[in-house]
């Protein structure tokens, strides 16, 4: 016969082999990777709202640059137009009063020589240098050089035609005081004040007008 071996009151607990029951395993939450995987950046798509932002302020004063120089080109331009570099601030339009130093002889001596006419005036001689014209010191639209006593240059017409130099002049240096009526501007020009000298080129641009109401001062 078998023997029954009793059982004891205590029953013993179960044992954990790992695995627990399926609460636990159910509350257990997961360790957390010690590093994360990067989004990837975006190559594609309009730039960030920084980067239109300098783009647009770049344009802007690319502009501002463009218009700025194109201005001072314009002035600049306008401004060699209506006023001459050997006289500053003789402006085109404008009648001045001036004193210009002469001896008799410049009736016939001075000439200047250039291809330009501004106003129906020019020059005695073209820019060959060759006599364009009858050289007539009585004439109202040929050029002729001179010096003012502040030593401008200047070339006018008109001068020998006034009343007053029409008779007898001093033997030596003089002065006349002439209202000279400015019509433009000569940008290329030769000069000389003898008939054995030769032309000599201007670097500078030169006004051009008339002569009138000369007087010798007393």
């Amino acid at each position: 016969m078998y023997a029954l071996c009793p059982m004891s009151s205590d029953a013993a607990p179960p044992s954990d082999t790992g695995h627990g029951s399926a609460e636990g395993r159910m509350g257990e939450q997961p360790e957390a990777p010690l590093f994360r995987e990067r989004s990837p950046v975006p190559t594609d798509g309009p730039p960030p709202h920084g980067g239109r932002c300098n783009l647009l302020l770049v344009s802007v004063l690319s502009f501002c640059l463009i218009g700025f120089g194109l201005a001072v080109l314009f002035a600049g331009k306008r401004y060699r137009e209506e006023y001459a570099q050997s006289i500053e601030g003789w402006r085109v339009g404008s009648t001045r009063l001036v004193e210009i130093t002469l001896v008799k002889e410049d009736r016939r001596n001075i000439a200047c020589a250039s291809d330009q006419v501004i106003a129906g005036l020019r020059c005695g001689y073209g820019g060959d240098l060759h006599e364009a014209r009858p050289l007539s010191s009585d004439s109202q639209t040929t050029l002729q050089p001179y010096n003012t006593v502040g030593n401008e240059l200047m070339l006018a017409a008109g001068l020998w035609t006034s009343s007053e130099l029409k008779g007898p002049l001093p033997q030596d240096r003089f002065t006349v005081q002439c209202s000279y009526r400015i019509l433009g501007v000569l940008r290329s020009a030769s000069v000389r004040f003898h008939p054995a000298a030769a032309f000599a080129p201007v670097t500078k641009t030169l006004t051009v007008g008339t002569l009138t109401d000369c007087t010798l001062p007393r």
